[in-house]
């Protein structure tokens, strides 16, 4: 299992796009993966990684897991999760 810790997050492309953008901590990423986000003991939410995007920035680079949205409404849920200054767990689909 990997684990990524989210710097920022943001919708891109008319919101098609949902990304988390940070770094990994542990382990490797890669598209076809889940986001897991438990919310505690017996709730939890997984998202696919449609696809990563690596930003050079002049503070460092930034690794953007991207998640397909198909609603903006979906975005929305998203944004409403806040899920800025955390680390998730990323684990191999199934």
């Amino acid at each position: 299992m990997a684990r990524f810790h989210v710097r920022d997050t943001f919708a891109i492309n008319d919101k098609a796009f949902f990304v988390l953008a940070g770094f990994v901590i542990e382990g490797e990423i890669a598209a076809g993966m889940l986001i897991r986000m438990p919310f505690n003991a017996t709730t939890m939410m997984t998202a696919d990684i449609d696809h990563i995007q690596n930003i050079a920035r002049p503070d460092g680079d930034v690794i953007c897991l991207c998640i397909r949205c198909t609603t903006p409404e979906e975005v929305t849920l998203w944004e409403a999760l806040k899920i800025k200054d955390r680390t998730v767990e990323i684990i191999p689909a199934t």
